[in-house]
């Protein structure tokens, strides 16, 4: 399989990081122990912010051509009456004004895909969405490195081994958290759409 269709694979597919196996935390194993914790947080997070980063790219895409064409659709709108009293009757060439108002109509149905597909709302959430995760991964890196400082190998007690999984404890809740705020965004954003899909189509068969 070429390469050019792996990111639309890697984009079908579900945040799913790698499982947690058990762990030895005796004394001679602990620090190799602290060290599969920390790869563990950061994959987390840095699968979670791949994907965002890999997700956002055609959303913004769409996004922008289904925007633009409606602002060019309102544009030619706009125009199109003017340039209806220029070319008048008696000119060779005659417009209609009624095109303007099909002009605003697939406007309106522009707006009203990006609308329903979620393009732009999703490039927004998918883009502050992994910021913020990055952000929290870049100050776990900084903490963890912080705290594993001021250990040497005979430092190693309960506490500080305990102080080290809870900052991976938070990164990957904070993670999770991040991930499932956007999840229900988007189902909240969904929702409302065809909610007033529906009323549309009520109030049209009326």
């Amino acid at each position: 399989m070429s390469s050019e269709v792996e990111p639309e694979k890697r984009i079908s597919q579900d945040i799913r990081p790698g499982e947690l196996g058990s762990l030895d935390w005796g004394p001679e194993h602990a620090r190799q122990s602290l060290d599969v914790i920390y790869q563990h947080a950061v994959s987390v997070a840095s699968q979670a912010i791949s994907w965002y980063l890999t997700a956002r790219r055609p959303k913004r895409r769409w996004a922008q051509r289904l925007r633009v064409g409606a602002i060019i659709m309102v544009a030619v709108a706009g125009v199109l009456p003017v340039l209806s009293q220029i070319f008048g009757a008696g000119s060779s060439v005659e417009i209609q004004p009624a095109w303007a108002s099909v002009a605003l109509a697939i406007a309106v149905a522009l707006v009203a895909l990006d609308r329903f597909f979620g393009f732009s709302s999703a490039w927004a959430r998918y883009m502050a969405t992994g910021q913020a995760i990055s952000a929290a991964l870049n100050q776990f890196r900084l903490d963890w490195q912080k705290s594993s400082r001021k250990l040497s190998a005979d430092e190693l007690t309960r506490d500080s081994i305990d102080h080290l999984l809870d900052l991976a404890k938070t990164l990957v809740r904070k993670t999770d958290d991040l991930v499932q705020a956007e999840t229900l965004q988007w189902v909240k954003e969904f929702r409302e759409t065809l909610t007033e899909i529906e009323r549309s189509a009520e109030s049209q068969g009326k």
